[in-house]
């Protein structure tokens, strides 16, 4: 398991059961440069590997649009599924908007509860591994 910080906004977290979990710290603002960071991050420890990636929302303030969409456009065939915890109405509705309104390439589901999440991105992780 490695873990790591990426410029004092998010911490990345490899598993033992090959999900990746980007927490969000310190109430961020997610800008390109995390995002990308993030991003190279994740794909470096994990080559080609297939996983799953849990995204903790919860303490972040803010996405700009132009970082969403970046996020929602990226495919990378390698990722079996992703998961967003949201922990409140507000939180929520936006999540929602994005994926309506950006629809993300991979998988993605919102949750409130890690351990719904967790188990959702192993059963897409179970789903890829049997196509």
């Amino acid at each position: 398991m490695q873990s790591t910080i990426i410029n004092n906004k998010l911490q990345v977290i490899q598993g033992d059961d090959q999900i990746y979990r980007y927490i969000a710290i310190n109430n961020c603002t997610l800008d390109m440069d995390t995002l990308e960071k993030m991003t190279q991050v994740g794909d470096t420890w994990n080559g080609e590997r297939l996983c799953a990636n849990l995204i903790d929302v919860r303490n972040m303030m803010f996405i700009d649009s132009k970082t969403r969409s970046y996020a929602a456009a990226q495919y990378r065939p390698h990722v079996a599924g992703t998961a967003i915890i949201v922990d409140s109405k507000v939180s929520s509705y936006f999540a929602n908007l994005y994926l309506k309104f950006s629809q993300p390439k991979v998988p993605t589901r919102l949750f409130t509860r890690e351990e719904d999440a967790l188990k959702w991105l192993q059963e897409q992780i179970q789903r890829r591994m049997k196509a």
